[in-house]
């Protein structure tokens, strides 16, 4: 599986200009705790995230963000996102295609898509569902079947 089989696409976004204020009401009436920040050529240049609200001070969300951003694309495999996510200690990362951000990925993706997935113990195929497929349809295995992560977890 890859990264735009999770993802969430399109996601809501900020500016620098955007008050904290607002950022807040945003996040708290979306139930989400992190957003991609914007600058005027729609190009990701910070990370604010609720962490970011109460531990900095500022007015705007330019004066509180988080500039380093570690991004990734559709592309990446599920492993991959696993470990920057644990080795760099975030939750969530932007999903930029070229200069464009596509989505946006979390810990929270990864934990509701361990929860609909399965996967073949014998090929790794994914299949979403409440109950496996008698065989699995890409290698014919019976019963074989995992609600695990298709990867070691380390």
């Amino acid at each position: 599986m890859l990264v735009r089989d999770i993802m969430t696409p399109d996601p809501l976004t900020v500016t620098e200009s955007t008050t904290i204020h607002e950022t807040a009401r945003l996040m708290s009436r979306q139930r989400i705790t992190g957003l991609p920040v914007l600058n005027d050529a729609n190009r990701v240049i910070g990370i604010v995230s609720e962490s970011d609200l109460f531990t900095k001070k500022g007015n705007t969300v330019g004066d509180v963000m988080t500039r380093e951003v570690i991004s990734i694309s559709s592309d990446t495999s599920l492993e991959i996102l696993t470990h920057l996510l644990t080795d760099h200690r975030i939750r969530r990362l932007p999903v930029i295609d070229g200069d464009k951000l596509v989505g946006i990925v979390s810990r929270a993706d990864i934990v509701r898509m361990m929860s609909v997935y399965m996967f073949c113990e014998v090929c790794g195929e994914a299949f979403k569902g409440e109950q496996p497929p008698e065989n699995c349809p890409k290698c014919g295995a019976k019963s074989s079947f995992t609600y695990a992560m298709p990867f070691p977890a380390d």
